[in-house]
């Protein structure tokens, strides 16, 4: 599937790599939601499993921002 560059001008790559960044930012934020929901219930077990996975995200983000800054920097 040729999207990035057919479609929106970007490589194929930056284009992988904006959209899952994307995607993992949304899915920080229904994590946050989600501890949230657990601790209300009481269950904080529950609650810092879906912290721990909030943290795994983040780390995953900023490895994805890095590779998408090399990728804008070399311009291909």
């Amino acid at each position: 599937m040729d999207k990035g560059q057919g479609t929106y001008g970007v490589s194929d790559i930056e284009y992988d790599l904006v959209t899952s960044l994307s995607n993992l930012l949304e899915g920080m934020e229904a994590l946050q939601k989600y501890a949230q929901d657990a601790e209300q219930a009481g269950d904080q077990e529950t609650a810092t499993a879906f912290r721990t996975l909030r943290e795994n995200n983040r780390a995953s983000a900023q490895q994805l921002r890095s590779a998408l800054g090399r990728h804008i920097s070399s311009g291909s």
